[in-house]
């Protein structure tokens, strides 16, 4: 992993191995970057991504282990009990350009990712909300 800060922005690469998830949440601690929007792409050997059971108030997971084109990666970083809090989904396609979707959870670089983020000046909370059982934003 190799990354750049240009002003409010960082641009990040990832290597093979590296995983997307834990690979933001570190430079985010390391930036001491508390509110950003992420944007992305690449190609992911490993998928792990859940998609909401608004039912049961939890995500369902799904796993994929084979090479998939990341397409797009979207999300935000936050607060949450004075922690890190990152929301980010993940658009892939297969070999055969189905495209799968949800809540990324942990994906491991295959090739590449290119990741650039884009430093809010300002403090974006979360609190969890009892109706929806998400986390919500709160200022």
């Amino acid at each position: 992993m190799i990354y750049k800060r240009f002003g409010d922005k960082l641009v990040i690469r990832l290597n093979r191995g590296d995983e997307i998830v834990e690979s933001i949440r570190d430079i985010m601690q390391k930036e001491n970057i508390k509110a950003a929007s992420i944007t992305g792409l690449g190609a992911v050997g490993m998928l792990s991504m859940g998609i909401y059971n608004e039912e049961k108030k939890n995500y369902d997971n799904l796993e994929f282990n084979e090479m998939l084109e990341v397409t797009n990666l979207t999300g935000n970083i936050s607060q949450m009990d004075g922690e890190i809090y990152h929301h980010l989904h993940i658009t892939v396609g297969d070999h055969e350009g189905i495209a799968h979707a949800g809540h990324l959870n942990k994906a491991v670089i295959s090739m590449t990712a290119e990741i650039f983020v884009d430093i809010v000046d300002g403090y974006i909370g979360r609190v969890y909300d009892d109706e929806t059982g998400l986390n919500l934003i709160e200022f």
